[in-house]
């Protein structure tokens, strides 16, 4: 009975063992499979007016996309339009764009995830701005390249990890979408 009773015990912890060693080689958890696509909205003298940016749950869980702004982030997800331009001719005066914001005292961060959109698998949420709203007021002839690049909330540390805690899968890493090129004639 002696030797079945350490082999037992030994097998256990050999058991136990193996298992703590192979959770540690799986890592952190995978990265939410959200991806961002940029869509032209019409054409005025070749070049888009209005850009929809479309966030696109391509996992096998639900995801939250946080409120999206243009501009300020703090709480809310920033999304911005990337230009690089090459002009036909001698290049003019440039233009230059901003914006500006408040401090904001927001509710608890388990509250405000109650606003962010719920994505199930394979669904998407669009939203859409002017190329003025997203601070784009280039106008000249020339080669235009586009994409659209999505920030995260500034969330601390704890914010993050009593999402975690609460099994909410949100867009917590910077996106880029694949580039548009149009052409403004002169």
């Amino acid at each position: 009975m002696g030797r079945n009773w350490k082999t037992h015990i030994i097998s256990n912890c050999l058991l136990v063992l193996c298992s703590l060693a192979l959770s540690a080689q799986s890592g952190p958890p995978a990265k939410v499979p959200i991806e961002l696509h940029v869509k032209p909205g019409d054409l005025v003298n070749g070049v888009p007016d209005t850009f929809s940016f479309v966030f696109v749950n391509a996992g096998d869980r639900d995801v939250r996309i946080p409120r999206i702004s243009p501009c300020v982030g703090g709480r809310s997800g920033t999304v911005a339009l990337r230009l690089e331009f090459s002009p036909v001719g001698p290049p003019g005066p440039g233009k230059g764009g901003g914006c500006g914001g408040s401090v904001e005292n927001p509710p608890g961060i388990l509250e405000e995830v109650k606003c962010w959109k719920r994505l199930k698998p394979g669904e998407s949420y669009t939203v859409s701005y002017k190329r003025v709203e997203l601070s784009v007021f280039e106008q000249a002839p020339g080669s235009y390249e586009f994409w659209g690049e999505y920030q995260p909330p500034r969330l601390s540390a704890e914010e993050n990890e009593i999402l975690g805690r609460a099994g909410i899968d949100f867009a917590s890493e910077t996106l880029r979408s694949a580039p548009l090129r149009f052409n403004r004639p002169n």
